[in-house]
């Protein structure tokens, strides 16, 4: 993480200092001494470039992460398709055989009924 750069103006501290009475070298060391400890107080605080620049490289790592996950579920869409495509022919050729059964039942009660009649009357 970068610095924040010391917003402390050490002249106008020493100046300060000199006039309610300090030696003026005395009032230099001690706002640089203050300016520094202001430095170290900051030395962890994020810039807004930093900040910015971490919020571009994570963005970066979510929109590739999402490409990845997009494109791994359009395999699986596409294999469920081809799945749901054999089911449905699958299907199509168990109604065709069920229609045959019952068509072939229907004429064999059909015949059945006509035989029953026939050997009655």
């Amino acid at each position: 993480m970068r610095a924040m750069p010391a917003m402390i103006d050490t002249l106008s501290i020493a100046r300060d200092l000199s006039e309610a009475g300090v030696d003026w070298e005395q009032a230099q060391a001690h706002a640089v001494v203050i300016a520094h400890a202001v430095e170290q107080q900051h030395a962890d605080v994020a810039t807004k470039e930093f900040v910015r620049n971490q919020m571009n490289i994570i963005r970066g790592e979510l929109s590739e992460r999402i490409n990845e996950v997009e494109g791994k579920l359009s395999e699986r869409i596409g294999g469920v398709g081809g799945e749901i495509s054999a089911l449905l022919g699958e299907i199509s050729a168990a109604e065709t055989r069920i229609i045959r059964w019952m068509i072939g039942t229907m004429l064999g009660v059909g015949g059945l009924i006509i035989a029953v009649l026939v050997f009655i009357f």
